[in-house]
């Protein structure tokens, strides 16, 4: 599955559900109108910062939002730890050598090292890309709980 792309389809349906016009989500989620456009045109792939403002608007998962997951229940989240944090871990926690990381995601080694070091924190696309390859939440990664 696509998950970067199933992000504008699944938010067109939060939009519909909830009742929410573009503008009113752009002043609930301090994102810029055009912005959202561009997510919903697939014009941009939004950051992990404004994806998860999207997502706290709608009191959802990232995970609903990309495609991971099907359902949810509304809740809050909180944060806990950064995202380099959160993907040292969940490296560690797969047994996965960075070379097979790599070779499933096609990140190269030296970025995947800066992450796990803590010197660079993964884009979004990079972070889904880390989702599916060990197989852990992107709300996970992104310290939400």
């Amino acid at each position: 599955m696509d998950h970067l792309n199933s992000f504008a389809d699944c938010l067109k349906e939060l939009l519909a559900e909830n009742g929410l016009s573009m503008r009113e989500l752009s002043e609930k989620s301090g994102i810029r109108l055009s912005r959202l456009y561009d997510f919903l045109s697939r014009k941009h792939v939004p950051s992990l910062q404004n994806a998860v403002k999207i997502a706290d608007v709608f009191c959802c998962p990232l995970d609903y939002l990309f495609g991971f997951a099907a359902d949810y229940a509304p809740q809050t989240f909180t944060v806990n730890g950064t995202v380099s944090q959160n993907v040292k871990a969940a490296m560690d926690n797969s047994g996965m050598t960075r070379y097979q990381l790599h070779k499933k995601t096609k990140i190269d080694e030296a970025q995947l090292l800066r992450w796990y070091a803590g010197k660079q924190t993964p884009s979004l696309v990079s972070l889904v890309a880390l989702a599916e390859a060990l197989d852990v939440s992107l709300d996970s990664l992104a310290g939400r709980t």
